[in-house]
Formats: structure tokens, C-alpha cells, sequence
């Protein structure tokens, strides 16, 4: 497939002044504008602004799905994706009530579950730069969009990040010594998290995405530095002591373990939304006297009890892998 070897800048760091102002463009349309056609625009301009970002030169062989993508060249797979995504997107706001469509077209864009088979698939044959610019910079017009038009069902969400979360933790668990592979799936995990958290709670969905991006963003540019995509050879290979602890610290994070801000966020997003609205609404009913809501809300919290028990051991499955990732660091 020597035909799809589109000749594109090699990294971010040596692209134009021009692309970079197309990728800040889009961007900032998205984040001021209230309407959803700016947004969409915004997130079109941002996809073209990221494309020539993109490493040109796949470095192994990739099989998702059954899908080789080694042959591929890594912009022009983006494209057809974002492509896919924008049609599926378009098609779903014509056709009206079929908004699901949209939904799925959206998805895809943002590389949510259970549409992300596209992001292991391309992330592993990016340079660092490109990583940080993918898992941060380009989910952020398709994630304001999906706040801005879809009023989804909470049971949808659950369904959703249940998932996102049960896929990342077996690909988080397999790709362990592969750092680039743990980012991918660590993107698929935090969007899960983040889809559902827009709609419980739009701030506390904001400032978990900043934190995120944060994090990715450092991590990248010490892994950059590092110059290497496997745990074992930034440690082996480097000798910057002070960025070897950042890196061993920063994946200690990203697992979410007390006492790091991580398990905050993680213990808030499981206790205040889906106990702390039960206990409430049971008290309530207990005195006003009401036995019958009283069964039914207690039917209720104990169902959330339930997913909180799937999450943390969907949480705890994910820890492990990152914590199989930092004791390789030794």
C-alpha cells in the first residue's frame, strides 16, 4: 500500500507556525462558542490542524481487530476515521431523531468505548508530541459537542464506561512494559470516567479532564526527553535521575492509588454520585413515612452499591497494571 504514503511533517516540534495556528484555531472556536455548528466547526478545523502532526513512518506491525494497520500510513488512518466519524455525526443531525447516530459518529471522533479500537492502533506509532496532542488538544471540541447537544440516559453512560473500563484494564494489564500501549489504553479508561462525569456533573467533569491533560502532557514531554517507548529502556537508557522519578511517579498516579490526587477524584466520582443521591432520597422518604418509595429507593441504593463494587474492582484491575508498569522500572 505504498500509494498511502502521504509525506507529512515528521513531528510536532518541526511542523509550521500555519498548522499549529490551524490547531489553536479550532480549538479556540470550540471553547468560546455556545453554538453547536461553531463547535463542530471547530472540531473539523482542529482534526486538520493534528493530521499533519502525525508521524508518516508506522515502526511495527499493529492488529486490532483483525485489522493490519502496519501498512497504513498513520495520518491518512486518522483521517478515514475522523472522516467515518464526521459522516456518521452529520447524517445522525439530519436525520433528526436519530440522534444515536450522532452519538456513535461522536464517539468514534473522541476514541470513547466501545468505538477506541482506532487509538491502540495508532498511538503506539506516534512520536511523544503527537501522543500528548491526540490524548488531550483533539478530544477536547468532540467532548464539549457531546455535552452541548446530548441529553443521555445515566443508564447509557453506566453501560459505556463500564466498558471503557473493562477493556482498558485487560489492555493496560497486556501492555504493561509498553508505555505508548498503557497511554492508549489509559486514554480509553479517563474517557469513560469523563463521558460519565459531563453528565452527573459538568465542573467536577471539567477539572478532572484538566488534571488529565495535565499529567499527559508532562508525561510526554519527559518521555520525549527519555526518547523511548518501552518502561525498562527509559530507565536503562537514561541518565537523568530527577526525570526517571517524574516518569516512575507520574504512572503511579495515572493508577489512581491513595494517597495521590488521582484516588481523590476516583473515590469522589464512586461515592458522591452514586451513594450520597440514595442516602439522601431514602432519608427523605423514610420521613415523610412513605413505605413503598422507601423499598423502592432502597432496591435503588443497593443496585448502586452494586456498581460501585464493579467499578472499584474495574479500578483496582487497572492499578495493577500500572503498577506492573512501575515495578519494571527496577
Amino acid at each position: 500500500m505504498n500509494y498511502l504514503n502521504i509525506r507529512v511533517l515528521p513531528n510536532i516540534w518541526s511542523s509550521s507556525v500555519s498548522l499549529f495556528f490551524c490547531l489553536s484555531i479550532g480549538l479556540v472556536i470550540s471553547l468560546l462558542s455556545n453554538n453547536i455548528f461553531l463547535v463542530w466547526l471547530g472540531l473539523e478545523i482542529n482534526m486538520f490542524g493534528i493530521i499533519p502532526f502525525l508521524n508518516s513512518s508506522p515502526n511495527h506491525t499493529n492488529n486490532i481487530l483483525f485489522l493490519n494497520t502496519s501498512e497504513v500510513n498513520v495520518s491518512f488512518f486518522y483521517f478515514f476515521v475522523q472522516v467515518i466519524g464526521s459522516l456518521f455525526f452529520a447524517w445522525g443531525s439530519i436525520l433528526g431523531d436519530w440522534y444515536i447516530i450522532s452519538i456513535v459518529g461522536l464517539i468514534l471522533k473522541i476514541g470513547a468505548a466501545p468505538f477506541f479500537w482506532w487509538v491502540p492502533a495508532i498511538i503506539p506509532r506516534l512520536d511523544w508530541a503527537s501522543i500528548g496532542v491526540i490524548s488531550t488538544i483533539q478530544k477536547v471540541p468532540g467532548v464539549l459537542l457531546f455535552r452541548l447537544i446530548f441529553d443521555i440516559d445515566i443508564k447509557i453512560c453506566i453501560f459505556l464506561s463500564i466498558i471503557g473500563f473493562l477493556v482498558s484494564a485487560v489492555g493496560i494489564n497486556f501492555s504493561s512494559n509498553n508505555i505508548k500501549q498503557l497511554m492508549a489504553w489509559s486514554s480509553i479508561s479517563n474517557m469513560s470516567i469523563l463521558l460519565l462525569l459531563l453528565v452527573l456533573n459538568n465542573s467536577l467533569g471539567v477539572i478532572y479532564y484538566l488534571f488529565y491533560s495535565i499529567l499527559v502532557i508532562i508525561f510526554c514531554v519527559l518521555m520525549n526527553w527519555s526518547n523511548s517507548s518501552n518502561v525498562c529502556e527509559s530507565f536503562i537508557n537514561g541518565n537523568n535521575t530527577p526525570n526517571n522519578f517524574l516518569i516512575g511517579s507520574i504512572i503511579l498516579i495515572f493508577s489512581g492509588l491513595p494517597p495521590f490526587i488521582s484516588f481523590l477524584l476516583k473515590v469522589y466520582f464512586l461515592s458522591g454520585f452514586f451513594l450520597f443521591d440514595s442516602i439522601n432520597k431514602i432519608l427523605e422518604v423514610v420521613l415523610n413515612g412513605n413505605d413503598i418509595a422507601y423499598f423502592y429507593l432502597l432496591g435503588s441504593y443497593l443496585s448502586s452499591w452494586n456498581l460501585v463494587l464493579l467499578f472499584i474492582i474495574l479500578i483496582i484491575l487497572q492499578s495493577v497494571g500500572y503498577i506492573k508498569a512501575f515495578i519494571s522500572l527496577n
